[in-house]
């Protein structure tokens, strides 16, 4: 059971959801304080306020602060609690919710509220490409690819993902890649690379389904070069986690990978795109994060 005194920090975009995430201040609130918790909460209202939120937050003696909105969210409030002995907890409310479905929270807001309270708490491993944390996936490739076609779309949501993807498969061509896996050479040509902490990419597509986010280690998914036939099948596997199975896959787990090639500018970080630059560090960072989980 949780002392009287225990206290909540929500961090809400009220832009999540279109807009449904305002809904946090009336269900949510409420509950927390009936439970007895002392809630306190703030909007976001700039890129990277989540991680100023989330700080001030921690070194306030907040037991808890908990991301209202989507992965780039619950991105921003984690950068502020890696490291810390606060937990973040998450009420989903983005379109992919790559985090929070990984942990077993629900995406019904009343649900995922009951998790703040009766959920475990888990030591999870975050990792780093170069300087910039991530907690899911990151990667390199077709992707990352759409990942930056997605941030300058003026439409969110699944449907638009999958017409880019229709749309940018057409075209495609694969990156030239050399890298060492934990020192070994691997030299091909890929469709993409995912280095994953976590199983899926979010919106329940399993890009890596061995994935453990406590084991210390990476899982890096290889997807070679295929012929374009093979479209359909590589998108029926990630959602039926079979993706490991397809025979342009290769998957390895490893402490550290070094990127040395790759003819590409295009990465991201659980699902936020960025630029990328090699040579490339992949690995485990020294620090944790404590997260409310959903799962026994």
């Amino acid at each position: 059971m949780q002392l009287q005194s225990e206290k909540i920090f929500l961090i809400i975009n009220k832009y999540a959801g279109h807009g449904a995430a305002e809904k946090a201040v009336d269900i949510v609130i409420p509950f927390l304080k009936k439970k007895g918790f002392v809630v306190d909460y703030s909007f976001t209202n700039h890129p990277g306020h989540a991680t100023e939120l989330a700080a001030k937050a921690s070194a306030e003696g907040y037991n808890q602060v908990v991301a209202v909105g989507g992965d780039g969210t619950v991105n921003e409030t984690a950068l502020g609690l890696i490291g810390t002995n606060t937990v973040m907890g998450i009420i989903p409310m983005g379109s992919g919710n790559g985090l929070a479905r990984e942990l077993g929270i629900s995406m019904n807001i009343r649900k995922s509220a009951r998790t703040l309270v009766e959920g475990n708490n888990l030591h999870m491993d975050v990792c780093r490409l170069n300087n910039q944390r991530f907690l899911c996936t990151s990667g390199i490739g077709f992707d990352a690819l759409i990942a930056d076609k997605m941030s300058k779309s003026s439409t969110r949501g699944f449907l638009k993902y999958v017409q880019l993807v229709i749309q940018e498969s057409i075209f495609y061509k694969p990156v030239e890649v050399r890298m060492e896996i934990d020192g070994r050479l691997v030299e091909k040509q890929v469709f993409l690379i995912t280095f994953a902490n976590a199983s899926q990419f979010g919106n329940n597509a399993f890009i890596a389904p061995g994935a453990s986010m406590t084991d210390g280690l990476i899982d890096v998914v290889v997807v070679r070069k295929f012929a374009k036939i093979w479209m359909p099948f590589f998108a029926i596997a990630l959602f039926s986690k079979l993706v490991p199975r397809l025979p342009f896959v290769d998957c390895y787990k490893a402490r550290k990978v070094v990127l040395q090639k790759a003819r590409t500018p295009y990465s991201h970080f659980d699902g936020e795109p960025g630029k990328l630059s090699v040579p490339a560090n992949i690995e485990i960072d020294s620090q944790k994060i404590r997260v409310k989980s959903g799962k026994s």
